[in-house]
């Protein structure tokens, strides 16, 4: 039996169920996250014109040299882990290439 308009209270945490399952972070978003998580992890610094995220691939790619892109890519589990607790497991990319 579907519930009428104005029966019952709605708790406030359960409005926003449907939305927080299908919404993504936005792209600049996951950028900053990776930016700062990279800092943090190597001490470098990045500038966000050399990433690229695709949303629908769930893919960042790097256009950095190849030194640091091959220290970024040594220590993609342990970024993609710092980046899941800023971003929660679902927003964090896939593949970083």
């Amino acid at each position: 039996m579907k519930k009428q308009r104005g029966q019952g209270v709605v708790h406030i945490k359960n409005l926003f169920t449907k939305y927080s399952t299908t919404l993504h972070a936005p792209q600049k978003t996951i950028i900053q996250a990776f930016i700062n998580t990279v800092k943090d992890t190597l001490g470098r610094v990045i500038q966000p014109e050399q990433c690229s995220y695709t949303p629908h691939t769930q893919i960042l790619t790097i256009t950095a040299s190849g030194i640091l892109k091959t220290e970024i890519l040594l220590k993609k589990k342990e970024i993609l882990k710092a980046m899941s607790y800023v971003l929660g497991a679902r927003n964090i990319p896939k593949e970083i290439l």
